[in-house]
């Protein structure tokens, strides 16, 4: 049984973390970015077996980063998008990848 003093920093660190850009429950479910990572890795492999490189260049890379920075769904703070889970700052680099909304 949790007592007051308990619930009470319990609550704090939720304000903390909601102060900080960080919201409960704002992500995918785990099981769900564990899917989105797995389908980014395939798609990855299956781009660079075809010939492609594996990033992006800096440039498209820094314009993809700067939509996201715009985008609704970016947590700038985490740098993660709340639509797939992902780490933009590693996603945008990635050339296979897309946005989850078509943005880029």
């Amino acid at each position: 049984m949790i007592d007051k003093e308990q619930l009470k920093a319990r609550l704090d660190a939720s304000k903390i973390r909601s102060l900080q850009g960080y919201k409960d429950n704002n992500y995918p479910s785990n099981s769900q970015m564990a899917k989105n990572l797995g389908n980014s890795i395939v798609r990855n492999i299956k781009s660079v077996a075809a010939g492609n490189s594996l990033t992006e260049n800096n440039e498209q890379a820094k314009k993809r980063l700067e939509i996201c920075n715009g985008c609704e769904f970016f947590n700038k703070s985490a740098e993660r998008c709340t639509k797939c889970g992902c780490n933009m700052a590693i996603k945008t680099y990635l050339k296979a990848e897309k946005c989850p909304i078509g943005k880029w």
